[in-house]
């Protein structure tokens, strides 16, 4: 098996058919893979589409778990899956149609043991955040406009040996920042990462609003999860920083 690709889902269904869908249409054909859906919504909300999908002839694991948390739910998946590679999709974004192949081409092509790409809307603009038009190395000096965790193809033996942090991540108090961390801890121990804007990935645009009870506290635990980050790594200067554009609602 060449690659594992694990869904950690909460919520969504039509988000997750068209995410398969996006599989189902890429160029894929002499590439083996599995999808492994990590099921947090402690109900039959997404059988009809595993069922839908294992009669296209998909190799579907679909785990059912008794547990909450997006970082929590990438490392059972990585425990459940058999794929030399390994990636972890939002469930409400889609692969471009020669994605997988490009990032796995990648991997197997050169010394790389983690490739990211990049996300963009329906309009072909950057989504989520601001990407880097180079392809290139990530080094610690210079990484932050080269990744989105939901981009990132792993080897798996690799993505083993760091684990994401539990603590870190939607699901928990400390809500953001799971994959800043763990890519942090990778560069530290050497790890070669690429960045290649071509490993595309169609993700909606993030509208915050402010305006509501859930998304005020969606915003508080994603600071939590940047707060505990910065002290986690002794990035001092990083979080007043941060902290400074924050209190004088300066854009960051």
């Amino acid at each position: 098996m060449i690659l594992s690709i694990v869904i950690p889902t909460l919520g969504r269904v039509s988000e997750v058919r068209e995410l398969l869908k996006s599989i189902e249409l890429s160029k894929i054909e002499n590439l083996s893979f599995e999808i492994v859906i990590v099921d947090q919504n402690f109900s039959n909300l997404l059988d009809p589409i595993v069922r839908e999908f294992t009669q296209k002839g998909f190799l579907i694991k679909h785990f059912k778990v008794d547990f909450r948390g997006l970082s929590k739910a990438k490392n059972f998946g990585l425990k459940c899956a058999v794929g030399k590679y390994i990636c972890f999709p939002d469930d409400d974004a889609l692969f471009a149609s020669n994605t997988i192949t490009n990032a796995v081409g990648l991997l197997e092509n050169n010394m790389y043991h983690v490739v990211c790409g990049k996300c963009i809307d329906v309009n072909g603009v950057d989504s989520v955040k601001k990407f880097s038009v180079n392809p290139g190395l990530l080094s610690l000096s210079s990484f932050e406009d080269k990744f989105i965790e939901a981009t990132m193809f792993f080897d798996k033996k690799c993505l083993e040996d760091f684990l994401y942090d539990e603590s870190l991540g939607i699901g928990t108090f400390h809500g953001a920042e799971e994959g800043f961390d763990i890519v942090y801890r990778m560069l530290l121990a050497g790890v070669e990462i690429y960045y290649d804007p071509c490993v595309l990935f169609y993700h909606p645009q993030v509208i915050t609003s402010h305006c509501t009870n859930q998304e005020i506290r969606r915003v508080f635990n994603y600071r939590c999860g940047f707060a505990k980050v910065c002290l986690k790594h002794s990035l001092y200067l990083k979080y007043f920083k941060r902290l400074f554009l924050v209190i004088f609602y300066i854009p960051y």
